[in-house]
């Protein structure tokens, strides 16, 4: 997947991802890498708050898509001309000298960014920035390269997105500058991760973002990955263990092989609901598919099972310090979506002690009488008036999971496959239930549901 995000004929790439899975180590690997392969490109790599407004000290007001757009675009030149200026040893005394104007951009359509960029700063001789002779070489370098190119690399460019329809239209509209940008310039790659319950909003905010779903990829995990990570991580540290790595015997099978090593490490199966699986498998769920969340989760258990004097990790270990764990992964979503709920964190323990499956009847009956009878809630700076929207903006964070249940068992959809759910009054959602992620559950006394409960609350056996 990631190797898409290095090849120049890819001009737009955008991930989106939700925490701990490896957006920003995306981007920074981009940074180390393109460097090796492109040696004489431009390589920028920014958080999404350099980018903002103030960031500029961009002051006129916008007023309709095309002001926003033409603003973005200013901002993507100014990015480029302030690493021009770094390469090249020329310090810049004013913001308003990287700024491009919008009569400016017109007259780059069809040409290279960096070479009209480079040109911009001869201009400066005569007008109070006099260029060092140091600077001349430099720019005459630059002059040389032939069709030279600029990777702009962004993470994090929706830092602290609220979902209003001011920030839907300024967030939106930074796609429709790239997609202008790429289409009438020359020599610009551009390079974004966001959360990925952003993008579904302002997809569904603007429809013309429809022609850029294309370059749009989630960055995900899969069981096997997960197996692949924690088989690497004993393999890198097999010199400090107390036993060797089994033996590649020529019959093994890669898969094989990892759940052979593994399990020095791991009791190979755990009980898990009403089977035994393998104990990575709980790891990669427990984690909620993040490998940052799974490191930690198992250096927790790895510490009690020391504790315990027990040669492997057991589901014993993993049951003791789920709460511990569960109450940083609170911490982590408070940190995470605070900006958009203050109320986020008491929001979130309103839940406690209820049970880990509810039927949307009672979701919003908890809801009501544990969290709205008590405070007023604002999201995304509105007020909340019914239950709904905040089901709603849990489920857009992750904290619950939209669960379907046939005879052929149960399916498990987030915000970002559906993120229709939850949005009108009038449907019933499919008859799906909720369920809170088993990361969350220890730590908020969640009870588990038995048969006879599951009957009468009208859910799947």
């Amino acid at each position: 997947m990631f190797k898409k995000f290095t090849n120049k004929s890819k001009r737009l790439c955008v991930a989106t991802a939700k925490k701990g899975v490896g957006k920003s180590a995306l981007l920074q690997w981009l940074k180390v890498s393109l460097p090796e392969r492109y040696p004489q490109d431009l390589i920028i790599k920014v958080r999404g708050s350099e980018v903002t407004r103030d960031a500029f000290n961009l002051t006129a007001e916008l007023h309709n898509p095309n002001d926003y757009i033409r603003d973005w675009m200013i901002r993507l030149c100014a990015l480029v001309n302030r690493e021009i200026a770094k390469n090249i040893g020329f310090a810049l005394t004013d913001d308003k000298i990287t700024l491009v104007e919008s009569a400016e951009l017109e007259g780059y359509k069809s040409k290279n960014l960096v070479g009209c960029l480079v040109s911009r700063f001869d201009k400066l001789m005569g007008k109070g920035q006099p260029l060092k002779s140091s600077v001349k070489e430099h720019l005459e370098l630059l002059k040389r390269i032939d069709n030279p190119q600029v990777w702009i690399l962004i993470d994090d460019l929706d830092a602290t997105f609220q979902n209003t329809n001011k920030e839907c239209l300024a967030l939106s509209t930074f796609f429709s500058a790239c997609r202008y940008v790429l289409q009438d310039i020359k020599g610009v790659n551009i390079r974004v991760t966001m959360r990925s319950d952003v993008w579904p909003t302002i997809r569904r905010f603007d429809e013309s973002l429809d022609k850029l779903e294309q370059y749009v990829d989630e960055i995900t995990w899969s069981e096997k990955d997960f197996r692949k990570l924690l088989f690497r991580r004993i393999e890198s540290q097999s010199v400090e263990l107390p036993f060797e790595l089994p033996k590649r015997e020529p019959y093994f099978t890669n898969e094989h092989y990892e759940e052979k090593a593994i399990a020095l490490v791991f009791v190979p199966k755990v009980r898990w609901g009403d089977k035994d699986v393998y104990s990575y498998k709980v790891i990669y769920t427990l984690s909620y598919y993040r490998p940052r969340w799974a490191i930690q989760l198992s250096k927790l258990a790895q510490a009690n099972a020391t504790t315990r004097n027990r040669s492997v990790i057991s589901k014993e270990d993993i049951d003791d310090v789920w709460g511990e764990y569960g109450a940083k992964r609170i911490a982590d979503l408070v940190a995470e979506h605070k900006h958009q709920c203050k109320n986020v964190e008491e929001v979130v323990n309103g839940f406690r002690g209820e049970d880990r499956l509810l039927n949307r009847d009672d979701l919003f009956k908890c809801i009501n009488n544990k969290i709205l009878s008590h405070m007023g809630v604002y999201i995304d700076e509105k007020k909340v008036t019914s239950p709904r929207e905040v089901g709603r903006f849990l489920y857009r964070i992750g904290f619950l999971m939209a669960r379907s249940e046939d005879e052929a068992g149960y399916h498990h959809y987030n915000y970002s496959d559906m993120p229709d759910l939850l949005s009108s009054r009038t449907t019933n959602d499919y008859g799906v239930s909720w369920e809170i992620h088993p990361c969350y559950r220890q730590a908020l006394n969640i009870k588990k549901i038995n048969r006879s409960q599951r009957k009468r609350r009208g859910l799947a056996v």
